[in-house]
């Protein structure tokens, strides 16, 4: 239907819209969506769709009730502060995390629990870029006039933003959380254009796995990452190691106050030297002669 000003300014016409989502037992927040998508967002704020919504459930189909007189509806910030922080004590990260975005009462309430997430997984390709938060997956799939944005149980977003700017909409606030805590962090990144963007925050996280095919990502992916805060690395580069990339990666404040490192890729035997700050790491080594076998069972850098 067209979205006109006529339209939106037609109140009984708004209002044949609510009924009949109502006769059609459509529920109210799959009728709100569609409502919306019909006239339009501006059209009617969702108090005031769920004031007719109900009106019209209950059987009172009239158009012209006056509700000047009507109390002032109740808002969330009219709940009491120590009732609010209940309520967010028992959210699950995820949703104190968009509960904070509401206004800044709210924020500071749900700031006052450090969110704890067990595990963070962002993937990121030229046309997809997914994220797990626990168990809870988000993605932004590439359409031919910007995005779609999946939530979890299944709602969508249709947006002309990129997959990336979308994405960051949601994670660069998550990441700004004061005293977030991530045990577990992957990332896995095979599209190098779109990472400046991505970079623009910094990453917490006790562990982190990185996942590329491009040789200068990993690098730059793991300078994201909190030093000092990050005890454990898992670098998975799918790609030929370059050795310039790796006497830089041996530089990074990161891996120097690491305490636990896994690397995939051929390494030198004399790289591991650099190693001898950790409590344990794992690597694969490049022998080129049966001496060298010699070489690692008699070093004495450990």
């Amino acid at each position: 239907m067209n979205k006109s000003s006529a339209v939106i300014k037609n109140d009984r016409y708004l209002k044949t819209c609510i009924k009949n989502e109502v006769i059609k037992k459509i529920p109210i927040f799959d009728s709100y969506r569609k409502f919306c998508n019909k006239v339009g967002q501006d059209a009617m704020k969702y108090p005031d769709f769920e004031f007719w919504y109900y009106r019209f459930y209950h059987g009172r189909r009239d158009f012209n009730y006056d509700r000047s007189m009507d109390p002032v509806p109740k808002t969330i910030m009219d709940i009491p502060v120590k009732l609010m922080y209940k309520i967010t004590e028992n959210l699950d990260p995820v949703e104190r995390a968009y509960l904070r975005s509401m206004n800044k009462s709210i924020k500071d309430i749900a700031d006052s629990h450090a969110p704890i997430f067990d595990s963070i997984k962002i993937f990121v390709s030229d046309d997809l870029l997914y994220w797990h938060l626990n168990d809870k997956l988000f993605a932004c799939l590439k359409t031919a006039n910007g995005c779609e944005f999946h939530a979890p149980k299944g709602s969508v977003i249709k947006s002309d933003k990129s997959i990336m700017n979308k994405s960051l909409e949601y994670l660069v606030p998550l990441f700004k959380i004061p005293n977030i805590q991530v045990n577990h962090l992957s990332l896995s990144f095979y599209d190098e254009s779109v990472l400046d963007g991505f970079l623009s925050t910094q990453f917490h996280a006790k562990s982190v796995k990185i996942s590329t095919t491009i040789k200068t990502l990993s690098l730059r992916l793991l300078s994201a990452m909190t030093p000092g805060q990050v005890e454990s690395i898992y670098m998975e580069s799918l790609h030929t190691i370059d050795g310039e990339i790796v006497l830089r990666y041996y530089e990074t404040e990161q891996f120097k106050q690491a305490k636990h490192v896994e690397l995939k890729g051929f390494y030198k035997e004399d790289d591991l030297l650099k190693f001898s700050h950790l409590k344990s790491f794992k690597c694969e080594l490049c022998f080129l002669e049966p001496t060298d076998y010699q070489r690692i069972r008699d070093a004495s850098y450990f």
